[in-house]
């Protein structure tokens, strides 16, 4: 990210206080981001995340080969995969950019779940034959992709399909990210475009037509804070995350920078 002047970084903030006060005030975040992010592009020009981004991708892949020998000498590769696609939720430069990948990695390895569902997700993927992944950010791709691959070695799914962003917000992950850390070479793996907020970018997570996708597979994953506040309320989707905020920990029910693994639910306001 470069060094915006003072000239241009006054002019996006105005723009982004009118979008802000011409929104509804109850608006979930990831809408109000997209808004957000869509105009600072507009602004700038160029999309303000994408070098940040590549260094991500290339760090986490650096890490790959010591992770991937960690999670297959496991004693339960599934939970440590699980473990350590949750520790790459902390690659994120939406709350902060100061984070610790590889410390983050080597603390939930052992820390305790907060909320443990990973049982169930076994359940659920010893009767699956396709599973739907919902990512989130780059550089914490590469921990999905092991987490795919050991979903299919350890229970036979053929059929993966990877949803990513079909156009840059923050640090999301895109086809361009999902190709850099190899899903591509993952023969059972296709990419689906989710909408970034601009129009013809991909299926809006929040439309019945994304609902339409999901019910066609037979195990639901999604990565990070942004997919859970936008599908919390979908029960049959596996959440994935740490929460970032008290806002959203006071939602899942789990301390701020906790381990989390748990289903959707019906909201009770």
């Amino acid at each position: 990210m470069g060094r915006v002047d003072d000239e241009s970084t006054e002019r996006i903030l105005r723009a982004a206080i009118g979008a802000l006060s011409a929104m509804q005030w109850n608006e979930r975040p990831p809408i109000l981001a997209q808004r957000i992010h869509a105009l600072l592009r507009d602004h700038l020009g160029y999309d303000p995340y994408y070098g940040i981004k590549k260094r991500c991708n290339e760090s986490a892949l650096e890490l790959y080969p010591v992770l991937a020998s960690t999670v297959s000498s496991s004693q339960d590769p599934l939970v440590s995969a699980v473990r350590i696609a949750i520790a790459g939720n902390i690659i994120d430069f939406g709350p902060t950019s100061d984070f610790d990948f590889e410390g983050t990695v080597k603390d939930f390895l052992t820390r305790p779940f907060a909320l443990d569902g990973t049982p169930e997700l076994k359940t659920s993927l010893e009767d699956a034959s396709s599973v739907l992944l919902l990512a989130d950010n780059a550089g914490e791709i590469v921990c999905d992709r092991l987490l795919i691959e050991t979903i299919h070695e350890t229970y036979g799914v053929s059929d993966v399909r990877v949803a990513i962003k079909g156009g840059p917000i923050l640090n999301d992950a895109t086809e361009e990210d999902w190709r850099d850390v190899g899903f591509n070479e993952l023969g059972y793996c296709t990419p689906l475009r989710v909408g970034n907020g601009e129009m013809t970018s991909g299926i809006p997570r929040e439309s019945n037509a994304f609902r339409h996708v999901m019910d066609s597979y037979d195990t639901v994953i999604a990565k990070g804070q942004g997919n859970y506040e936008m599908l919390s309320e979908n029960e049959d989707i596996f959440f994935l995350l740490t929460p970032k905020c008290p806002v959203l920990a006071e939602s899942v029910g789990a301390p701020v920078g906790s381990l989390v693994c748990t289903r959707g639910h019906k909201s009770t306001r």
